[in-house]
């Protein structure tokens, strides 16, 4: 290692410490992931559809909530 390498490494600060996560948060994730759950089980043993239909129905949609999830924060941090 170079001189300049550790003059580099030693004026990179860490990153802060984030935020603790909200009870509402938890509670929040904790609901989608038990509406995801039964609306797989809903579609494989209520609609009797192939297993893994049901597991795409159910993972697609948790995919489009997290896009749907990280824009609307994405556009809320850019008013900030």
């Amino acid at each position: 290692m170079t001189t300049e390498q550790d003059a580099v490494r030693e004026q990179v600060e860490p990153p802060a410490p984030g935020r603790a996560v909200s009870n509402r948060l938890l509670l929040a994730v904790a609901g989608v992931a038990a509406a995801l759950v039964a609306w797989f089980f809903w579609a494989w043993l209520g609609l009797r559809r192939n297993i893994v239909d049901a597991a795409g129905e159910s993972i697609g949609t948790a995919i489009a909530l997290l896009l749907v999830v990280s824009i609307a924060g994405t556009t809320w941090r850019a008013r900030r």
